[in-house]
């Protein structure tokens, strides 16, 4: 996902950057960083002549999205596979509907519990890299 922020500082080959808030993101709707108001570190790969005040495009690395992805969604799918499962193994004449709620069930317990786990120890924060400048100031 590419973002857009304005250049605060630049210390060597790390550019420090406030997010533009504006900007919608779909994924979080961008609660925590309203909340927060934090500054993102990111680095320029492309070798542009970036300057302070400068608006510029950035994106994270792709494997930093897709492991962040798959950590989020994963646990709660099996979850359901193994509610679904358990609940036909330990109770073998209960019903396939029942069986999927039991299943339906632990997937939002397993979403919240990967909720408050992320809450507690959130992902490591990777680099975003500098896409392009959006304006020169």
């Amino acid at each position: 996902m590419t973002e857009r922020g304005k250049i605060r500082e630049i210390k060597g080959d790390q550019i420090i950057i406030l997010p533009d808030i504006s900007t919608a993101c779909f994924g979080c709707m961008e609660a925590e960083c309203k909340s927060k108001r934090s500054f993102i570190n990111a680095i320029n790969p492309k070798a542009l002549p970036l300057a302070i005040g400068q608006t510029v495009e950035f994106r994270a690395p792709d494997v930093s999205i897709l492991g962040q992805s798959v950590t989020a969604l994963l646990p709660p799918v099996l979850g359901f596979i193994l509610g679904f499962f358990l609940t036909r193994i330990f109770f073998p004449n209960t019903s396939e509907g029942a069986a999927v709620f039991m299943g339906v069930i632990k997937l939002f317990v397993t979403a919240f519990i990967v909720y408050k786990l992320r809450k507690k120890f959130p992902a490591k924060e990777h680099p975003r890299y500098i896409e392009q400048i959006v304006n020169s100031h």
